[in-house]
């Protein structure tokens, strides 16, 4: 290795040196939380699927009482609901009304 070639690998891992930022530990997929804490010795964030979930069912309870007890909510009613849901939208379209 000649003189150039050491300079560039010099300034090359001191620019790697200088740019590295090991205080903020890299973002990672849930599946690989077992992996991130044996790594890094902490653990992976909590997710909000549980809350997700939580609140999807009030939502579906909420339509399925609107739809049995013939309720509108802010003048809506189920069958608009469903008909919303079931009618093919265009993303253009929609973009475009807000």
């Amino acid at each position: 290795m000649n003189q150039s070639e050491k300079r560039r690998k010099e300034l090359l891992e001191s620019t790697r040196a200088l740019y590295r930022d090991s205080r903020i530990p890299p973002a990672i997929h849930p599946r690989y939380g077992n992996i991130y804490s044996g790594l890094y010795g902490e653990e992976a964030p909590a997710g909000s699927f549980g809350l997700r979930v939580i609140l999807c069912c009030v939502l579906f309870a909420a339509f399925v009482m609107m739809d049995y007890h013939d309720v509108k909510i802010a003048k809506v009613s189920s069958q608009m609901v469903t008909q919303t849901i079931e009618s093919d939208s265009n993303l253009a379209e929609v973009w475009n009304n807000l």
